[in-house]
């Protein structure tokens, strides 16, 4: 397995890489999230164990991004989005390794996917009171985008909420007598994001983030991002890294415990 991992952290670092460099040439900003955030700041890198990496982009430069990486992502690396790829089923988009595939084995789909790395986008979220109503609407959206792809969820990943893991085992059971069509709530989903301008909100959020209410963060933390050292390269993130960690990990330079240190459950096919 640390093979595997080390295996695959080299390749997304590659990829990371053409990332960095296409956004530098057409002057966009992109920005660590996440694991890889954490990773940055605890380990100069990799979280040893962790088997992916997550990036983020403010929504203008998100979609500018993936009209240029269609076009001048260079072999073997290729933009995924739900738009271009009809197996691509996340509302973020991947950038793929085209020479290798893995098994994902912890939903009910044993897929095979390119080795990818997950840019997420980040959209505005309205202030007050209607920006809470708007947020409920998003997260039912969600949870039915969810369940026309059902097959699909990770049902054993270690760090969804305990309520997020026992609503999924009774929705594992119920699950065949709902009929939900993907197309509808995706671009439901992608409608709302796009229909608030992030210069107009106080609040930025990775809504597809697994972390939920956790990843709504003031927004003048990523108005404010510096280098960071990560393997060997420098990428950006939110100065203020303990209003970000401490939201989204807690105690987030202890050590979670060796049982919790998983990679995810999948295995490569082309090596």
């Amino acid at each position: 397995m640390e093979d595997t991992t080390k295996f695959l952290q080299t390749l997304e670092l590659d990829m990371v890489k053409e990332l960095v460099r296409l956004c530098d040439k057409h002057h966009l900003t992109c920005f660590m999230a996440g694991g890889t955030f954490l990773g940055a700041v605890r380990h100069k890198g990799f979280i040893p164990w962790d088997d992916d990496i997550d990036m983020g982009m403010y929504r203008n430069d998100y979609d500018k991004f993936l009209k240029i990486a269609e076009t001048e992502l260079p072999y073997p690396y290729k933009i995924q989005t739900y738009q271009n790829t009809d197996s691509h089923h996340y509302y973020f988009s991947h950038i793929v390794d085209t020479r290798y595939k893995v098994r994902r084995l912890g939903s009910l789909d044993k897929r095979e996917e390119y080795v990818w790395i997950d840019i997420f986008p980040y959209d505005g979220l309205p202030n007050g009171v209607g920006g809470d109503i708007f947020y409920l609407r998003l997260l039912f959206c969600r949870f039915c985008y969810h369940m026309a792809h059902f097959d699909k969820i990770n049902i054993v990943r270690k760090d969804r909420a305990l309520w997020q893991r026992i609503v999924l085992k009774m929705l594992l059971l119920v699950h065949k007598l709902f009929q939900f069509d993907k197309d509808k709530w995706i671009n439901k989903i992608d409608a709302l994001l796009k229909s608030n301008d992030l210069q107009d909100c106080d609040r930025v959020m990775s809504f597809m983030g697994v972390k939920l209410q956790k990843e709504i963060l003031p927004r003048s933390v990523y108005d404010n991002l510096i280098d960071y050292k990560f393997e060997n390269m420098d990428l950006k993130g939110p100065k203020d890294k303990d209003i970000v960690l401490c939201q989204m990990y807690g105690e987030y330079m202890k050590l979670p415990p060796e049982h919790q240190r998983k990679s995810h459950p999948l295995e490569v096919l082309d090596r």
